[in-house]
């Protein structure tokens, strides 16, 4: 999926989520409001008994009628007909001011509370009104209105501080693969241009000794190859995909006796072998394969620190898949950097330049199609690398 699509489909999940929590929250102040409009009903209802009461009825109704004011925890204020405050509650009033002060603070709020709500009269027959009820939003309403904003608010500093972090990410991997691409096409250029220093100085002093010189000609025919396939193999990063049916084993086992002749050099005693039952068919561009094989060795080669070093490929089919295990007997990795080992710019080694297993990756999943995992590591142990590609 395109990096694109997945950001779309992150902020349209965001919308929709923010859309259907401003959804509830104003259902809920619906509701609360509601319950709000039927206590001030009943609380006019009750006023209205009481006027209405006979004497015996007026102590039971008043009972009645102080705890439904005591109960109610939204503003409310109780007035006569010419707005002149009686009672209220939940209103916070300044009593060290002048009652001219404080009478005009009223007339604010009722002015507030009346732009909201209709006020609610409690009249005595069709006509005679003897007091009014005023009434605003309670705390929790005001707060569940603000609930929308804030998450709004703070969706969207997360989205700059997402945007910004990841950019910051990018900018780094971006920078360590190409100081890493950098540093890799030095190591692999640098590799046969000293062998073709060395054969040039072997020439020099072969003078007069013509099967030596064929020898020397043969080994730099054999470096300019290897230069050659070097280049073919950054030319062909980025571009079409171009595949042929190569068989598996005689692709690993080329890699393997190119090391097979450099080991000696290395100070070390490798055995490399293939296990394979049958000859296996596969689509494949060979020069970027054959540096995958040449990664994972490599690094298999450099973590091996006994006299009886062994890496392996182990090929079997499963079904529709040809599965590759590619095991060292190496000092294996540490669980704290088992994550990470496929991060460009990430290596373990003092020269490592952290992109052998980040390109080998890139190549097998992106290239074709298939899946490069670690399998198993053991520190002191060795390691496991699985490759799993579609049969032609």
């Amino acid at each position: 999926m395109k990096r694109n699509t997945i950001k779309f489909l992150f902020i349209l999940a965001s919308l929709i989520g923010a859309f259907f929590l401003y959804v509830f929250t104003q259902d809920t102040v619906q509701q609360i409001r509601l319950q709000q409009k039927q206590s001030i009903e009943l609380w006019v209802k009750t006023l209205k008994r009481i006027v209405n009461s006979q004497s015996e009825e007026t102590k039971d109704l008043s009972f009645i009628y102080s705890e439904i004011v005591t109960n109610i925890d939204f503003p409310a204020i109780l007035t006569d007909p010419e707005n002149n405050p009686i009672n209220w509650r939940n209103i916070d009033i300044d009593t060290t001011k002048s009652e001219e002060e404080i009478y005009s603070e009223f007339q604010e709020i009722l002015k507030e509370m009346d732009s909201k709500y209709d006020p609610v009269k409690v009249t005595i027959g069709d006509s005679l009104v003897l007091q009014v009820v005023h009434y605003g939003d309670s705390q929790l309403i005001k707060n569940l209105q603000l609930v929308p904003i804030i998450s709004t608010i703070a969706v969207s500093i997360f989205f700059v501080f997402a945007y910004f972090s990841f950019k910051i990410i990018k900018e780094n991997e971006e920078s360590s693969i190409w100081v890493g691409l950098a540093k890799e096409t030095a190591h692999q250029l640098g590799t046969p241009l000293t062998s073709l220093l060395g054969w040039i100085e072997l020439l020099k002093h072969s003078i007069g000794n013509p099967e030596q010189q064929s020898q020397i000609l043969l080994d730099i025919q054999a470096d300019i190859n290897r230069l050659n396939r070097i280049t073919t193999r950054f030319s062909k990063i980025g571009s079409k995909e171009e595949f042929e049916s190569c068989d598996l084993v005689d692709v690993i086992e080329s890699v393997y006796e190119y090391y097979r002749r450099r080991i000696p050099n290395m100070n070390k005693n490798v055995e490399l072998s293939i296990l394979a039952h049958e000859r296996i068919m596969i689509k494949m561009n060979r020069e970027l394969m054959e540096w995958v094989f040449e990664n994972i060795t490599k690094n298999a080669i450099d973590s091996i620190e006994n006299d009886h070093g062994k890496i392996e490929a182990k090929i079997k089919l499963e079904r529709k898949y040809v599965c590759i295990e590619l095991s060292d007997n190496g000092k294996g990795i540490a669980t704290k950097n088992k994550h990470d080992i496929f991060r460009p710019g990430f290596s373990t080694k003092k020269r490592g330049w952290g992109l052998g297993l980040s390109l080998s990756k890139r190549i097998v999943e992106n290239y074709h199609n298939g899946s490069l995992i670690l399998k198993e590591s053991r520190v002191g142990v060795g390691t496991t690398f699985l490759i799993k590609m579609k049969l032609s």
